[in-house]
């Protein structure tokens, strides 16, 4: 009897065991399928390398590569390479000076106001006559439609640097959690699954 109530227990226990098992599995494999995307399907990790590419090959001063890059993720709505791709143009980085793309990728990009930014934008926006912004405006503006925080899909928020008071608005862009789920469709013509 005694022996009984041990297997029985141990029964039981190992069910438990079985069941435990099955489901931590489960949650590792679902977990293993969940990826971060951005609304338009693109991986997190994708969208970063092609921004950090595009700023390191600045950096390092491979002007051919870094244009390519930045306007890739310029066109995506990250405000870092919309910047830094207004700087190119401006500056004559690699390519002929182009203020009226530096105009429409600077002015995209100050969604997003830093303080060195907005030192940067002043001085250009200064320097820049006035009927040129104006006839620039609606270019401006269909820009900000196509490229712009809510287009892309970015949370443009305030925020203060680390021991500072200063607010500044910076955007970063959206993810959602994808999860892939097993494409078999469960069989229940015998009222089982199978």
């Amino acid at each position: 009897m005694l022996i009984n109530l041990l297997l029985k227990g141990m029964e039981t226990n190992m069910k438990a065991i079985v069941f435990a098992l099955l489901c931590t599995g489960t949650l590792i494999s679902t977990a293993a399928e969940a990826q971060l995307r951005t609304k338009d399907q693109m991986w997190k990790t994708e969208y970063l390398s092609i921004v950090e590419s595009g700023l390191f090959a600045l950096k390092a001063e491979n002007y051919e590569e870094a244009h390519t890059k930045l306007l890739e993720g310029a066109k995506l709505g990250n405000k870092s390479s919309q910047y830094y791709l207004a700087q190119m143009y401006f500056q004559g980085w690699g390519i002929e000076p182009d203020y009226e793309e530096g105009w429409l990728w600077l002015k995209v990009a100050m969604e997003q106001k830093t303080a060195e930014w907005n030192r940067s934008f002043r001085s250009i926006r200064d320097a820049l006559p006035e009927d040129f912004k104006t006839s620039m405006q609606p270019y401006v503006d269909e820009h900000i439609d196509l490229y712009g925080a809510k287009a892309q899909d970015l949370r443009c928020e305030k925020r203060a640097a680390i021991g500072s008071n200063i607010k500044e608005i910076i955007c970063s862009k959206r993810f959602y959690l994808f999860i892939r789920y097993a494409t078999k469709k469960p069989d229940v013509s015998s009222g089982f699954l199978r």
